[in-house]
């Protein structure tokens, strides 16, 4: 049967009375929607819209909070042949100007005629503007988009924005009572801008990735038939995922669909405060798939107590997906022995790589094979870039296996030249297929140097390629290069975070013109505990002198929450790295007891 797109198989979905999405909302209450419910909300929600005046073409921004509203709001729209633009929610705490900052770039970049909103969340928006902008402001910097109103006026609760913002809509209101004038969906055409996704920023301004139906079509079956081998009568998925990321808009929203897989939905938010509820989720519906970034494993592992696990049985998953960011095997490992007593098959692991530029996923590892890994010499990797076995007496360095490429795509590892690498070299990785998107909206200048004319996607990822499968390791542009060596971040930050006191996820890695030499030096910044801060500086330096051959010639401790994120809860390096060489926000360092210290400069969360 030939690919179906995401209305076609909607519109299959007529009278079938089998479960397609259960909803959990922050406050623990379900709802469920049956194949044919879901169906009846997506065609009401694209009548809704449609009756505010927007028509095809017409992008609108949905606030990606709770997930059964944003859902139906969403395919709503693509049913409708609107473009919808999912943005992140504001953090319940905190973070706000980040936020806001974030925020204010996404509808710059966008554009939107309109923007959808939880009704709490319009007053945070009353001071922002959409619709089309004027030449003058096209051009002029983010700014031109206010951010969030941080004080909250009351009468913008009321289901439509305030006067400041005519044409942003809460979801109650989209979802009131009445009649609707019904509407066909739109026809299908490949090379349609379907939504434009966010990449995550995690190296610069995030840019607004144009997602074709065609490369959507292609991406979903690609990882519903090949990739997981879904059966919709046996499997059930789960995600907390946020849904303003690729990773939970794909992989848990569109494309589930066409393969008619059941997927129950919580808010992100629900899983930050309590990493239990993923995997208590899982055994409460007999979930058999769910994916996550590797920080997801570790707060899992670290946030449950044995007699939590005692009650879970996780006999039934088959896949536990782990993607979005480097995978670190003892983070896995430490997962899977947290959840052993309730029967959890480590070999469900399955490794993955992928982007936002190419839909979702490039790379699956193997199913049922669990993670393997490349034991390899972590001096050759640094001196010469190139993947052989560990030396005697040397300690090796594991890289993660993230499978091959779908059928139908192609992955190419090229060097500084152009020139395609030999097996066990480490290059950028290059993705070419079906999955590809149509480039970056209104950003000619990046569009020009990621996508080229023939067809290649330049991830600006490092990796290597071993008997066909791919190696992931590192970020281009984040790269240490000091005295002419390599060295992948990445690893650094993992050393590091195993020292007691330091924060999972909160240490970032970068390098600085060094004043005495003509090369690089490592500055390395770490969230930690404030009794720990004293007693780290000399400990990161000879551990990494000691595991990495490297020196290093700062190192800022900070208070958790600290170091810059993108909205996916990656740490930004390059944002780090900026703040610290422009010194234009100290760095307000990690307080401890009074003691005489040398003050330094770094980064702030803003």
């Amino acid at each position: 049967m030939p690919d179906r797109w995401i209305t076609s198989t909607l519109q299959t979905y007529e009278g079938d009375p089998r479960p397609a999405h259960t909803y959990v909302g922050a406050d623990g209450e379900t709802l469920t929607l049956s194949r044919a419910q879901l169906l009846a909300a997506v065609r009401d929600s694209a009548g809704r819209l449609v009756a505010t005046g927007l028509r095809p073409g017409d992008r609108v921004a949905l606030v990606a909070d709770d997930p059964g509203p944003f859902v139906r709001a969403f395919l709503g729209a693509v049913w409708a042949g609107l473009v919808p633009v999912p943005l992140p929610p504001p953090p319940p705490l905190g973070r706000r100007d980040a936020w806001g900052e974030a925020l204010a770039e996404a509808l710059e970049a966008a554009d939107p005629r309109a923007l959808v909103a939880p009704g709490a969340s319009l007053p945070l928006l009353s001071g922002m503007r959409t619709g089309p902008l004027s030449p003058a402001a096209r051009n002029s910097p983010a700014s031109s988009y206010p951010r969030p109103n941080p004080d909250p006026c009351p009468d913008a609760c009321s289901g439509r924005s305030p006067a400041a913002f005519p044409n942003a809509y809460s979801y109650e209101f989209l979802e009131a009572a009445g009649a609707v004038e019904p509407q066909d969906p739109a026809p299908f055409r490949s090379d349609r801008t379907v939504y434009l996704q966010f990449s995550s920023g995690s190296t610069g301004r995030p840019r607004a990735v144009a997602a074709t139906a065609g490369a959507v079509t292609a991406n979903a079956h690609a990882i519903m038939r090949h990739g997981l081998a879904v059966d919709p009568d046996r499997d059930h998925a789960v995600s907390w995922l946020p849904l303003h990321h690729d990773m939970g808009l794909v992989g848990f929203v569109l494309a589930p669909l066409v393969a008619g897989l059941p997927v129950t939905l919580l808010p992100a938010r629900t899983f930050v405060r309590e990493p239990g509820v993923w995997m208590r989720t899982m055994s409460e519906v007999r979930g058999t798939i769910t994916f996550a970034p590797n920080f997801a494993f570790g707060l899992a592992a670290r946030r449950v107590r044995p007699e939590d696990v005692a009650g879970l049985d996780l006999a039934p998953v088959r896949v536990l997906g782990c993607g979005g960011e480097p995978v670190n095997t003892r983070t896995l490992k430490a997962f899977t022995a947290a959840y052993a007593g309730a029967g959890l098959d480590p070999a469900a692991l399955l490794p993955c790589f992928g982007l936002a530029e190419s839909t979702l996923a490039v790379t699956f590892g193997a199913r049922g094979r669990g993670p393997r890994t490349d034991a390899v010499s972590p001096a050759a990797l640094r001196d010469t870039d190139r993947a052989v076995p560990a030396g005697d007496g040397e300690e090796p360095l594991e890289v993660v296996n993230c499978g091959g490429p779908f059928p139908g795509h192609e992955i190419a590892v090229i060097d500084g030249r152009g020139a395609t690498c030999p097996e066990r070299s480490v290059g950028e990785i290059w993705v070419r297929g079906p999955s590809v998107a149509a480039g970056y909206t209104g950003d000619d200048d990046a569009t020009a140097e990621t996508f080229r004319a023939d067809g290649w996607l330049r991830t600006g990822d490092r990796g290597y390629l071993a008997d066909g499968e791919l190696h992931v390791t590192g970020r281009l542009k984040d790269v240490l290069v000091v005295n002419g060596r390599n060295t992948d971040p990445t690893r650094l930050e993992w050393l590091v975070e195993t020292l007691p006191g330091v924060r999972a996820g909160g240490v970032v890695a970068f390098t600085r013109p060094s004043a005495s030499s003509h090369t690089e030096e490592v500055v390395v910044v770490v969230e930690c505990r404030a009794d720990a801060a004293h007693d780290l500086d000399g400990a990161v330096r000879r551990l990494v002198a000691e595991r990495l051959a490297l020196d290093v010639r700062e190192v800022v401790t900070v208070g958790p929450g600290t170091i810059p994120r993108t909205t996916s809860g990656k740490p930004r390096r390059q944002e780090t790295r900026r703040r610290h060489l422009a010194a234009s926000r100290p760095l307000p360092a990690q307080p401890t007891v009074p003691r005489p210290r040398t003050e330094a400069h770094g980064v702030h969360s803003g």
